[in-house]
């Protein structure tokens, strides 16, 4: 903490932010990244499923993925329908009775157990959250292509249901070395203009910093953004691991729209 001057303080937020479980917060990660292997251990809270890694080298990887969450809506649909067809035709259940078993119960009939069991869903017919993870993505084709970049405006829209319920949607996470620079080297505008937060680890380029700042004081002062990156930066200047958390879209309940490392509130008196 700097002296009493300052006008920062932070402190240490008790409830945990997110829950310790991820497969409590996220139904089903994707991963875009030709370097998941290296970094696996460190992933693997995510349980992330070895058909949902793919490569950003891959043409192919965002239809792929729109796809699934497609898919998982689909899936959901027809489970559905299968919970009203159960309802239904478990009203004529009678096991001791099974020569009035008609062929609607069939249906739902295992023969491995040998049980009438009721349709099931692997999310217990919860819609699915769904999260996206983009590591080391940049100078690769998928960066820079108008399918990804679509979809980074559409990700919300994604799985959308014809009679209007919330779509199932997903959240993007894109870990980039530079936030912006020519072709697929940094964030295309398209991207860095429809973001909802950003964590931000010490740079060396300061035009870079500035540039930043800048499109992000639309909604905060550049000045306090400024000011709080310093503060986190200069904490522990031997500790390349620090960062500022920005949130464009705070909840009424945070006392604050920066944090440090993701616990610490960092408040502007």
């Amino acid at each position: 903490m700097r002296s009493e001057e300052t006008k920062w303080k932070n402190f240490f937020l008790v409830e945990p932010l997110v829950s310790t479980e991820t497969s409590r917060v996220y139904g089903r990660v994707f991963c875009l990244s030709d370097t998941f292997d290296s970094n696996k251990k460190m992933l693997e809270n995510l349980e992330i499923r070895p058909e949902d890694i793919l490569s950003p080298n891959d043409p192919d990887a965002t239809d792929k993925i729109v796809a699934e969450i497609d898919q998982e809506r689909d899936d959901l649909l027809e489970c559905r329908e299968k919970v009203k067809r159960w309802k239904s035709s478990n009203k004529k259940l009678d096991i001791n009775n099974l020569d009035y078993i008609t062929a609607d119960l069939l249906e739902f009939y295992d023969p491995v157990t040998r049980q009438f069991e009721a349709p099931k869903h692997w999310l217990n017919g919860r819609k699915p959250v769904v999260g996206l993870l983009c590591d080391d993505i940049q100078s690769t084709p998928l960066i820079g292509s108008k399918k990804f970049k679509n979809l980074c405006i559409k990700c919300r829209h994604v799985g959308s249901f014809e009679n209007g319920e919330p779509p199932v949607g997903m959240s993007i996470f894109i870990a980039v070395q530079n936030y912006t620079a020519q072709g697929n080297e940094g964030i295309p505008k398209a991207i860095r203009s429809n973001m909802y937060c950003c964590a931000i680890w010490k740079s060396g380029n300061m035009k870079e910093n500035d540039l930043l700042t800048t499109e992000l004081s639309g909604v905060l002062p550049k000045e306090e953004i400024r000011e709080a990156y310093d503060y986190v930066m200069n904490k522990d200047p031997n500790n390349r691991h620090n960062f500022l958390f920005v949130d464009l879209t705070p909840k009424k309940h945070h006392p604050s729209p920066y944090r440090m490392n993701y616990t610490d509130w960092i408040i502007h008196s």
